[in-house]
């Protein structure tokens, strides 16, 4: 199953996503139309997600998040897999993908009035939740007219509410983690490439597609890969998956099909192939012969 840039899929229809852009940021409000039981998205840029209703699951790795009613989270640039309940009909959600060098232009226009003291260590975690309070909802929901109507509103007027959203996550006390992710990128960081792999190489997901969650073009993404690595992209990561592959195995009762699946191959012919060729015997026989 091939993984959706979510960034791509939230511009391709205006009646399924409502969207507009701001200071090209991208704005969506949408009820999810997921169908699958489980989808593959990624992310190129972080993106502020507001709940308004109903429930999705979120998985990346072996962690799990499950975002209902009135719960906030940004998402940093990553993949992940997202699981549709069946006693949960619908999920509205109000998302916002904001660029680092925006995230820069405001949190300098800004800086004079947070306090940047004392902030903790930026999170290397690829989701961070955003802890709500009256203000902030207030904002946030003052912005959902602006997708029912037709009538076009003056960009300028939109982006000094949504400045004001940003204003309030900033200063919430239980925020700081936010804001010293954002405070870092108005520094000049940039996700490593080590921390990019190392959280989605069990997502199938094409050298280019890792380059752009990295913030890199192909071949710088390519240069630093060699020189953290010492090795190629398609071999570093065909190793990952096989010994994520193994520890399954070796560890749950999963099939074979999904745990090819969770490793990040596209088909059990080709996973089973390759393990052979690195382990020594299907992964049939060394699962029956690790859990005999």
């Amino acid at each position: 199953m091939k993984a959706d840039n979510l960034y791509t899929l939230h511009q391709s229809d205006q009646k399924v996503f409502r969207h507009f852009n701001v200071n090209n940021q991208l704005f969506v409000f949408y009820k999810c139309p997921q169908i699958d039981k489980v989808v593959r998205l990624y992310t190129v840029h972080n993106q502020l997600l507001f709940s308004i209703g109903g429930k999705r699951t979120f998985h990346k790795g072996d962690q799990s998040w499950t975002i209902t009613k009135d719960t906030s989270f940004m998402l940093k640039r990553m993949a992940f897999h997202q699981e549709l309940h069946d006693d949960i009909e619908g999920w509205e959600v109000l998302a916002f993908y904001i660029k680092d060098d925006y995230f820069r232009k405001v949190l300098n226009e800004l800086r004079p009035h947070l306090d940047l003291k004392n902030l903790p260590a930026h999170s290397h975690e690829m989701l961070l939740e955003i802890h709500l309070n009256e203000r902030i909802r207030n904002c946030y929901f003052s912005m959902l007219p602006y997708f029912d109507d037709e009538q076009r509103y003056p960009e300028d007027i939109i982006e000094m509410k949504f400045k004001e959203l940003l204003y309030n996550i900033f200063i919430h006390p239980d925020n700081k983690h936010i804001l010293a992710y954002v405070n870092a990128i108005s520094e000049g960081y940039r996700i490593p490439i080590w921390e990019v792999m190392e959280s989605n190489y069990m997502f199938n997901l094409k050298l280019d597609e890792f380059a752009q969650i990295a913030n890199r073009s192909l071949s710088a993404f390519k240069r630093e890969f060699k020189a953290h690595y010492d090795i190629t992209p398609g071999k570093w990561l065909i190793k990952k998956r096989l010994e994520r592959s193994k520890i399954y195995l070796e560890t749950t009762d999963h099939s074979i099909k999904s745990i090819a699946f969770d490793s990040g191959f596209t088909n059990v012919s080709h996973f089973s192939r390759v393990f052979k060729e690195r382990y020594g015997s299907s992964p049939n026989t060394y699962k029956s012969l690790k859990q005999s």
